[in-house]
């Protein structure tokens, strides 16, 4: 038996061993309704509502592994491999193990375009379930799936993807221009990047039209007139000189107010010289 083990998937291959593989067969068709695969292959996917039956299916596989291979490290994985998708495959002797070629393209730098020749369910169903947060659309008519990209993690899925070698019992290979991926994934990093900077920026926004007592779809004339109304409110001199806790909280005060429409004087500027 030979484990592989990726991010997403436990891949357990029995070698010379047909008893073992449809004796799990049937244990899978029996407790599993998201399952697919053939003859010689089964792929189950996680479902929320069979967690107890597949806790105990890895721990079956998991005795078989250990028995056959005495390898106790791998047989608590398998065993642990709870939220990973389970692939078992049944590989003879005289069996030649098929080379699957995918070419992948982007088109108008976003989306990601899977060449297979000729439709193949098998991937397609883990392609849906390996970007089960993306808009996958299959295309059986021209053998193509697409992928529809909804962050930078898409990015980093797609990599781990690539560097796989073997998938369902297949000799895999990616083709690809390397270059137009890489400028793919600066391309993310960057929005990433730029995101971050926006989402700091608004939330110092934020506290600045706050502070104003503004709201941030307000004008700059209404924060002109707010910021007016504030400054004689809490203008030091206007609580006398003989408080002295007073004084320091309308001093602390003042410059705080100052500080915010001075900010977000410069912000208005930075917009209105964009418009222009």
């Amino acid at each position: 038996m030979h484990l592989s083990l990726s991010h997403d998937m436990l891949a357990l291959t029995i070698q010379e061993d047909s008893k073992t593989f449809y004796y799990l067969q049937n244990i899978a068709d029996k407790n599993f309704q998201k399952k697919i695969g053939r003859k010689e292959k089964m792929i189950i996917f996680k479902e929320q509502d069979e967690l107890v039956q597949r806790r105990y299916f890895l721990k079956l596989i998991g005795k078989i592994y250990l028995r056959k291979t005495g390898n106790a490290e791998h047989a608590h994985i398998i065993e642990n491999a709870i939220d990973k998708t389970i692939k078992i495959s049944l590989l003879k002797s005289n069996q030649v193990l098929q080379k699957m070629s995918i070419n992948l393209v982007i088109e108008d730098s976003y989306a990601v375009v899977f060449h297979l020749g000729s439709h193949n369910t098998l991937f397609a169903s883990y392609l849906k379930s390996y970007f089960k947060d993306h808009l996958v659309r299959i295309r059986p008519k021209n053998g193509t799936i697409t992928l529809y990209p909804n962050s930078d993690v898409t990015v980093h899925l797609l990599e781990k993807l690539l560097e796989q070698k073997e998938l369902f019992g297949c000799f895999v290979e990616f083709s690809y221009a390397m270059e137009e991926f890489l400028a793919y994934k600066r391309s993310f990093v960057a929005k990433r990047a730029k995101r971050s900077r926006h989402n700091a920026l608004f939330s110092l926004l934020e506290e600045y039209f706050g502070i104003l007592g503004c709201r941030v779809e307000d004008s700059f004339e209404m924060i002109r007139k707010n910021y007016l109304t504030l400054v004689k409110k809490y203008h030091p001199d206007s609580c006398g000189l003989y408080d002295g806790d007073l004084h320091v909280k309308y001093v602390a005060k003042f410059q705080e107010i100052q500080n915010a429409y001075e900010m977000l004087k410069m912000h208005f500027r930075h917009v209105d010289a964009k418009i222009a």
